[in-house]
């Protein structure tokens, strides 16, 4: 069973085996900047709000959850740690959003750009 401290140190592992940790985290990185480009900005006067299709942000936020997973996954396998049970999932965006983004719930991939 795993532990939020490493039962093992970077420095135990087998070359192979950090590079394995070091694309892991590649990999996630690469996922959560991946989604940046969906996340909004400030709009100024007289420009228009940028959209979005659904499919595609879901596609990217899975995307984000499955390599979340494989990075805790190899840690867990690799130095017997888990990942902090207090800490949201990298992909997980609802707190990002507030009541008056719940005019979108009803919005379908027909209502897409």
């Amino acid at each position: 069973m795993g532990t939020a401290t490493p039962a093992r140190s970077l420095n135990d592992l087998s070359e192979r085996d950090r590079v394995r940790l070091r694309e892991a985290s590649r990999r996630l990185r690469s996922a959560v900047n991946n989604y940046e480009g969906f996340l909004g900005t400030e709009l100024e006067p007289g420009t228009e709000p940028r959209a979005h299709a659904t499919a595609e942000v879901a596609a990217t936020q899975k995307a984000i959850e499955d390599a979340e997973r494989a990075y805790w996954a190899l840690r867990a396998e690799l130095l017997g740690q888990v990942g902090p049970t207090w800490t949201p999932g990298a992909s997980q965006v609802s707190d990002w959003f507030s009541d008056e983004d719940t005019v979108y719930d009803g919005l379908t991939e027909e209502d897409d750009p």
